[in-house]
């Protein structure tokens, strides 16, 4: 299963920054539905 990730990533320090951002941008989407979510029943 690491070989797969050496693949696409030179470093392991690569691997856990991109790790780190695809959870900051899931954090933004529920974030964002969550307000949206919010906003439509305020309407």
């Amino acid at each position: 299963m690491k070989d797969e990730y050496k693949e696409f990533y030179e470093t392991d320090e690569n691997d856990k920054d991109s790790k780190s951002d695809a959870k900051v941008i899931l954090f933004l989407i529920i974030v964002a539905v969550i307000a949206m979510t919010y906003w439509v029943a305020v309407q």
